[in-house]
C-alpha cells in the first residue's frame, strides 16, 4: 500500500511538473513578440534604405568621376573654340575646319566610350545591390519565422 501511494504521489508530481512546463498565454509575452517583430522590420527597413542610399552615392560617384561627360564637353568646347578663333581671324581656315571635324569625331567617340563605361559600372552596382537586398530579405524572413514560431509555441 505504501508503494502504491508513493508511486501515485510521484506520478501526480510528475504530471504537475509537465503542466507547469507549458506556459499559459501571457499577453505581455505576445506584446514583447509583437514589439520584437516591429523592431526587426524597422531594422531591416533601415538597412534597405541604407543600401539604396549607398547605391545612389556610388552611382553619382561613377557619373562624376574623372573623364565624365561634363569634362569631355568642357575640353571639346575649349579645343573647338581655339580653332574657331583661328577661323574668325582668317588663319588656316580650311585646316581649322578639318581639325574641328576631327575633334567632333574624337569627342563623340569619347562620349560613347564613357557611356559604355558608366553602363558597365552601374550594372555591377545593380548586381551588388540585388545581392545585398536578397540577403536582407532572407534575414528578415528568417527573423519573422523565428518570431512566428515563438508566438505559435506560446499558444
Amino acid at each position: 500500500m505504501k508503494t502504491f501511494v508513493l508511486s501515485t504521489l510521484i506520478s501526480v508530481a510528475a504530471l504537475g511538473n509537465s503542466f507547469a512546463g507549458t506556459a499559459p498565454i501571457d499577453p505581455s509575452n505576445e506584446k514583447k513578440n509583437a514589439t520584437a517583430l516591429k523592431e526587426t522590420a524597422a531594422f531591416h527597413q533601415h538597412n534597405m534604405v541604407t543600401l539604396y542610399n549607398q547605391y545612389d552615392l556610388a552611382e553619382a560617384r561613377i557619373k562624376t568621376s574623372r573623364g565624365n561627360h561634363a569634362e569631355l564637353d568642357r575640353d571639346h568646347k575649349f579645343f573647338v573654340g581655339l580653332y574657331q578663333q583661328d577661323i574668325a581671324n582668317g588663319i588656316r581656315v580650311e585646316q581649322s575646319k578639318k581639325a574641328i571635324e576631327e575633334i567632333n569625331a574624337r569627342y563623340a567617340k569619347l562620349h560613347a566610350e564613357r557611356d559604355a563605361y558608366e553602363a558597365k559600372e552601374i550594372a555591377k552596382l545593380q548586381k551588388h545591390l540585388d545581392v545585398a537586398l536578397k540577403k536582407e530579405e532572407k534575414a528578415f524572413n528568417k527573423a519573422t519565422k523565428a518570431l512566428s514560431k515563438t508566438v505559435s509555441a506560446a499558444r
